[in-house]
């Protein structure tokens, strides 16, 4: 509720601020989200929770209940404040310590466009004397969320120089003595606990939201839904999850009476007692939820954890359940999906197409799952102050520690996940002889020891980040091995001993490493593969011995010259009919690299197409594309009228130099399903002309270095009531003239930061 109240003023405020004469506004917003800090100039909110509701721009939200009058209160002080820069502080329940250098690193990243050498070299100080200097001529607004400790105040306020222009600096915090120590002549304002008015409010929407955003809720609803939420005084997290509760429940009314009659605690501002609250919820979780929801105990406090890796965790765990004939991590998806309904997860980020890309849990969610699953004996958690302890209990373990402890008794153990490690745990894996998941992702490792070929129950290898060089030959033994991640990682070639693991499902590696096609595979070559990831190709066989024997795969990504494969390469994406994402990066030693012609009429299930690479001219697409992504495609003629055609096309991205020429023309009718539109850094493109009824369903457009785009499209105008518009470094005319429309026509415009 912090975070959502610092977003919702840094939305009302920002035009306002635009429009101010004589400004050069700089919007900042950095929040700590899931342990993974993100910076950016947007201000937009995440929180479709199903599939159902990802195509609604404005669905019944249950994020702004009870925050209108303080988002009132705090834009007033932001606007019309005195000139000096002051910080305004918001008081209430939090979440996260943030750590100064991080902070640091990612102002000049996102404000500086400073990279990982330059922060090699730079001290804290340096890094604050660069900002400070960037900032000290403009007006800027920066959101910190969640600040837990006075030092990290101290340290991070010589950053922000004091102009005297009406900058601000919005702070989120639970103590209210940093509040005051930040800027005593700001009065920090106090979020309160919800009233029982909005704590029914609350509730509805998110029963709403989940049955249905046009079902309106029974009539016998409202007497038993506010006598449930008095039990929760005013605390949003637990009105939240028993509302997700109460939306998997048959709508009648005894049913809502029993949910009523197992709370039993009045709680108070004390988050402790919310307990109940999320004991009952985990109860009522299925069988096959339960597991899954213990399981995010393993990850850190506010960790952004991947919606990928944890989907495929649960499967190597063997938490998923066979459903049918559907893919096992198909089932794992909606698992995901029934988990964020039931609000015991967070959305932490979606990708384009609605999907989740990244979830977090609650804190309190967090603690509950960890001492219910090690009451249970499902897992433990190492921490940096567990000195000597023999692990005999958990059959989970996660190493939260840079030197954590011996193991011992490691027999039971199925799962070790290793986060912040820098002692080399992996020399001791051959004691897990039952392991199924191994993670020794971000740990440094040289080498990895042959024994880990003794781990042959193993079936989830994540070594993404850990520069390791070679794969020993031993990995050939891990014959139940399910997922291998080599992302950021420098072993190349890869070991031809990979072909032997048949069960193998998942394949992702670093973009160098090419495939030994020596000795050929059999007819079963990896006939379980479903995804393959970052794969090099340039002048080796591969294509034509190996790879064309992999007909199952839903997902592609290849990179090399492709073009002197494009025959085997053609013929083996031909072949791929169950192919559901391809992409391919063209490169080598010219400075344009060709993407061989294509066929994709047979693709039917092809609907995400990332093509990086000259086009000689625009491609035929497949039927059923849904996302499309061109980059380096140096296309001379106009591609909307070909890409305006395809009738299912909800995203589309046009990326650097995809586009050379000067004019683009969009006609009546065209882009039908379009909601996602994003140009970025089309550096010719002078005139863009858009019928009437043109991308009629569009909900976000964003531009970015196009420099010589000078307006809007007229026939953008009739949409953009409900659309938002994201504007990077273009034209400062641009921009204005944009501003002056917004309210009559743009329904959120935000200004974003290239990426």
């Amino acid at each position: 509720m912090l975070l959502m109240t610092a977003m919702m003023l840094l939305t009302s405020t920002s035009s306002k601020w635009h429009n101010r004469e004589n400004s050069c506004v700089l919007t900042v917003t950095l929040l700590c989200w899931a342990g993974s800090l993100l910076a950016t100039r947007s201000t937009g909110r995440s929180v479709r929770l199903r599939e159902k509701r990802r195509s609604s721009a404005h669905a019944c939200e249950d994020d702004t209940v009870g925050l209108v009058e303080d988002i009132n209160k705090l834009e007033a002080r932001v606007i019309q404040g005195e000139p000096r820069r002051s910080v305004i502080s918001i008081i209430g329940m939090a979440g996260l310590e943030y750590r100064v250098k991080e902070i640091l690193q990612y102002l000049g990243k996102t404000i500086l466009g400073l990279g990982k050498a330059d922060f090699d070299t730079m001290s804290n100080e340096d890094l604050k004397e660069f900002l400070s200097k960037f900032l000290e001529e403009r007006r800027y607004i920066i959101v910190l969320d969640d600040i837990w400790k006075i030092e990290v105040w101290d340290d991070l306020k010589a950053a922000f120089p004091d102009a005297e222009n009406g900058s601000r600096i919005v702070l989120t915090t639970r103590f209210k003595d940093i509040a005051l120590h930040a800027d005593p002549r700001s009065p920090p304002h106090e979020l309160c606990l919800l009233s029982d008015e909005d704590s029914w409010k609350l509730l509805s929407k998110k029963v709403c939201l989940e049955w249905n955003s046009t079902t309106t809720l029974p009539p016998w609803s409202e007497e038993l839904g506010r006598q449930i939420v008095k039990k929760c005084g005013g605390l949003p997290l637990a009105i939240v999850v028993l509302g997700g509760l109460l939306s998997r429940k048959e709508a009648s009314y005894s049913e809502w009476l029993k949910v009523l009659q197992s709370v039993h605690w009045h709680l108070t501002q004390d988050p402790t007692l919310c307990a109940d609250i999320l004991a009952l919820s985990y109860h009522d979780l299925p069988y096959y939820l339960k597991p899954c929801f213990l399981y995010l105990g393993l990850f850190p406090e506010d960790f952004e954890i991947s919606a990928r890796k944890l989907i495929l965790l649960w499967v190597a765990e063997g938490f998923v359940q066979p459903r049918g004939q559907e893919p096992l991590e198909d089932v794992a998806e909606d698992y995901l999906e029934e988990l964020i309904g039931r609000s015991m997860i967070q959305v932490a980020a979606r990708k384009s197409n609605g999907r989740i890309k990244a979830c977090t849990i609650h804190d309190l969610l967090r603690e509950f799952a960890i001492s219910k699953a090690t009451e249970d004996r499902f897992l433990e958690v190492i921490h940096q102050d567990v000195k000597v302890k023999s692990f005999t209990r958990g059959r989970h373990l996660s190493a939260h520690c840079r030197v954590p402890p011996a193991f011992k008794n490691t027999s039971k153990v199925r799962s070790l996940l290793c986060f912040d490690v820098n002692e080399p745990v992996f020399r001791e894996m051959k004691k897990f002889k039952l392991l199924r998941v191994l993670d020794l992702e971000g740990i440094h490792i040289a080498r990895l020891d042959s024994a880990i070929g003794k781990l042959v129950h193993l079936r989830y290898l994540g070594l993404r980040g850990t520069w390791l060089k070679t794969l020993p030959s031993s990995v050939c033994y891990l014959v139940k091995l399910q997922t291998l991640d080599l992302r950021s990682t420098l072993v190349s070639p890869i070991p031809a001993v990979v072909i032997k693991l048949q069960q193998l499902r998942h394949l992702f590696f670093n973009e160098l490493g090419e495939m030994v096609p020596s000795p050929p595979p059999s007819r079963t070559f990896l006939a379980n593969l479903q995804t393959l990831h970052g794969l090099c190709i340039n002048g080796t066989e591969s294509v034509e011995n190996v790879l064309n024997k992999l007909t199952n795969l839903r997902e592609l990504e290849l990179y090399g010259e492709l073009e002197l494969h494009e025959k085997a390469l053609g013929m083996w994406i031909l072949n791929l009919k169950g192919l559901h994402c391809l992409k391919l990066h063209a490169r080598g030693l010219r400075p344009a690299v060709a993407i061989p012609m294509l066929d994709f009429s047979s693709h039917t299930h092809l609907h995400k197409l990332h093509l990086v690479g000259l086009l000689n001219k625009t491609q035929t697409f497949p039927p059923n594309l849904t996302e499309l992504s061109l980059q380096n495609s140096f296309l001379t003629e106009d591609p909307m009228e070909e890409l305006e055609k395809l009738p299912n096309l909800r995203v589309l991205k046009l990326k650097q130099s995809s586009y050379v020429g000067k004019e683009m023309n969009c006609s009546s009718g065209g882009f039908p399903q379009l909601q996602i539109l994003k140009l970025s850094f089309l550096l010719s493109v002078e005139m863009w002309r858009i019928a009437e009824k043109a991308m009629s369903n569009l909900r976000e457009l964003e531009i970015v270095e196009c420099k010589r785009l000078k307006i809007v499209p007229r026939g953008l105008w009739p949409v953009t009531s409900r659309c938002i518009l994201r504007l990077g470094y273009m034209p400062f005319d641009m921009e204005m003239k944009v501003q002056e429309r917004q309210g009559e026509n743009w329904y959120r415009i935000e200004h974003t930061l290239p990426v």
